[in-house]
């Protein structure tokens, strides 16, 4: 199968559904690159052919009119299945319910023709959901016995060929050393960036700025393996401002979690540093209610 970029050169002397494909492909992307994690209106319809188009819909599976498969598979962080990072990248999704068999011949026939789909992956419920985009994912296999897809989230197209055969299952149960890979990254970036946010009340721990698209899960200690158990009080709410100057070291707090800020030295502070940063120095951040959530002192 060729590769994204080089189908793009030839997107002019495609088939219709090839380019639709590649669109929703494109515009998922390019969502990914603006936003921390995706507001769901964003994800309504995607543009290609002059035309907008629906990405995804009620159920997990969907298929747009335009298109004779699906082209988005939805899932929530909230899934056992999200802590079984398969091999690194690969993740077990259920078959839809019966009444629903039309999505499961769906998603097969999207594994026998090798065709990409859109990954949405809920990390924060109503009110204002937001989203994890994966992009291109394929669907690896399939069990029918166990009733679940293998999905592939790592953007290659995975090296199985036999689509559906129950063997192909078993690779969960081969070596457990897992391998941190970009997929497993994004996956422990968004369980912390939620726990971080929920307990900060959704609030930089400096300037106290509300807008959660805003909000970063800033680690106060380099971060460690992704399968290794989340603690909270290894990170902190912050503003993508304040989380740069603090990744930095132009910002920092001590044991009495009061804000530190120190410019590079012969630095001429202007009225932008004087109010973004220097306005900050001395007061206190404004922590979790729960004192067990408390960043680590003395950073």
């Amino acid at each position: 199968m060729w590769p994204l970029f080089l189908l793009t050169r030839y997107y002019h002397l495609m088939l219709p559904e090839i380019r639709i494909r590649l669109d929703a492909i494109a515009y998922a992307l390019s969502l990914r690159e603006k936003w921390v994690a995706v507001p769901e209106a964003e994800l309504a319809r995607f543009p290609s052919g002059g035309q907008w188009i629906f990405l995804r819909g009620a159920q997990g599976v969907f298929k747009p009119k335009e298109l004779s498969e699906p082209i988005s598979i939805r899932s929530t962080l909230a899934s056992p299945y999200m802590d079984e990072v398969i091999g690194g990248s690969q993740i077990l999704y259920d078959f839809a319910p019966a009444g629903r068999d039309y999505e499961n011949d769906g998603l097969k026939q999207c594994a026998e023709r090798e065709l990409p789909l859109v990954y949405l992956l809920q990390l924060k419920g109503k009110p204002k959901p937001e989203y994890e985009v994966f992009a291109p994912v394929y669907i690896a296999g399939w069990s029918d016995s166990d009733r679940q897809f293998l999905v592939d989230l790592s953007g290659h197209r995975p090296e199985i060929v036999e689509r559906h055969s129950e063997a192909l299952f078993q690779i969960a149960q081969l070596d457990k050393q897992y391998v941190v890979t970009q997929v497993e990254r994004r996956l422990h970036q968004a369980k912390f960036r939620n726990q971080i946010l929920q307990v900060y009340r959704e609030r930089c721990a400096v300037c106290v700025l509300r807008l959660r698209p805003l909000l970063d899960a800033a680690h106060i200690i380099p971060d460690r393996d992704a399968k290794n158990t989340l603690n909270v009080n290894e990170g902190l709410s912050l503003c993508a401002t304040h989380h740069r100057a603090f990744d930095a070291r132009i910002l920092r707090y001590d044991s009495e979690y009061r804000v530190r800020v120190e410019l590079p030295t012969g630095f001429a502070a202007g009225s932008g540093e004087q109010s973004m940063l220097l306005l900050f120095d001395g007061k206190p951040l404004t922590l979790p209610a729960d004192e067990q959530y408390w960043p680590v002192a003395g950073s």
